[in-house]
């Protein structure tokens, strides 16, 4: 069913028209009418006249504010009530905000949602992304033409731009990914955490740092904006694959809410002409599905096998 699923988001069926025949319209804006309307006035009786929406800084706030409003625009439109965007200081700012309620919905790295949901269990996810066909992403460690780094034993005793020690695929996957090769993530390297994968790439393409770890998306749209890059910067190591960023809700906020949310996301695909406009600023993506907390677990696989080494982690 899965693999049908997929196929209908991104080709817009899973057999039979050819590639004209599967391009749709937009959704009918009567479709789960009474959805809408019940989770409005849910909202609206919960004292709610705003979702306060806040987004990981794993870009630049401009970055991040561009590729999600279009996006978050048309939520907005379908559940009746304004969405307030706001940008986390950090990772662990936005986990913090989530878990305290100061923020209605979020959009978080999966290891800060496997975080935030120890601190309190009540927060629910409810959608994740589907992107470049798959609904998991690659997380990379990188270095530059020259560094005489050619596999991960000979990260020893250099310098490494990690994220942040709450990214995925900034810090926990490829730190999982050197231990397998049995490099200690922190003490066999000088580790750096910069805070963003803009920071990495341009850091580690700049020659500031020896390596560093980042994501598939980071990278490559990094190069198509740096055709420098597509030459000076080669992929060392590829860790697990990654299950991509959890969409939130806090604790006590209405589950028709929610649901509503999740509807109106699952009706952005670029399997329509209206999907793909508001995909533009984000092109890896093809639209959104359904998920729960079982989504997440191999990222708590990942976690237990990284603490046995006794890395340092945030609180």
């Amino acid at each position: 069913m899965r693999v049908c699923w997929l196929a209908g988001l991104i080709l817009g069926g899973c057999s039979g028209p050819g590639p004209a025949d599967s391009i749709k319209e937009a959704p009918d804006p009567i479709a789960g009418y009474e959805l809408f309307v019940e989770a409005e006035e849910a909202l609206r009786s919960a004292g709610i006249e705003s979702v306060k929406w806040g987004l990981t800084p794993y870009l630049s706030t401009e970055t991040l504010l561009e590729n999600y409003r279009p996006i978050l625009a048309y939520v907005e439109a379908r559940l009746g009530v304004p969405i307030d965007l706001m940008v986390g200081d950090n990772y662990a700012d936005l986990e913090r905000r989530l878990v305290e309620g100061e923020v209605d919905a979020a959009i978080i790295s999966p290891y800060s949602y496997v975080r935030a949901k120890v601190e309190e269990p009540e927060i629910e996810v409810f959608a994740s992304q589907v992107a470049q066909g798959s609904v998991s992403y690659g997380a990379y460690i990188i270095t530059r033409e020259g560094s005489g780094i050619e596999n991960v034993e000979q990260l020893r005793g250099r310098s490494f731009a990690y994220v942040d020690r709450r990214s995925t695929s900034g810090w926990l996957f490829p730190a999982a990914r050197m231990l397998e090769e049995g490099v200690h993530p922190s003490k066999d390297v000088e580790a750096h955490f910069l805070g963003s994968h803009t920071e990495v790439f341009e850091a580690v393409l700049a020659g500031d740092y020896d390596a560093g770890a980042t994501y598939e998306g980071a990278l490559g749209e990094g190069r198509a904006v740096n055709p420098d890059a597509a030459v000076l910067l080669r992929v060392i190591a590829k860790a697990r694959r990654i299950p991509h960023e959890a969409y939130t809700v806090r604790a006590g906020f209405p589950e028709i809410g929610a649901r509503a949310m999740g509807q109106a996301l699952s009706e952005i695909s670029t399997a329509t002409v209206e999907g793909r406009r508001l995909l533009l600023p984000l092109m890896r993506l093809n639209g959104f599905m359904p998920v729960d907390d079982s989504h997440y677990d191999v990222i708590r696989e990942v976690e237990s096998e990284v603490r046995k080494a006794g890395l340092e982690f945030a609180p």
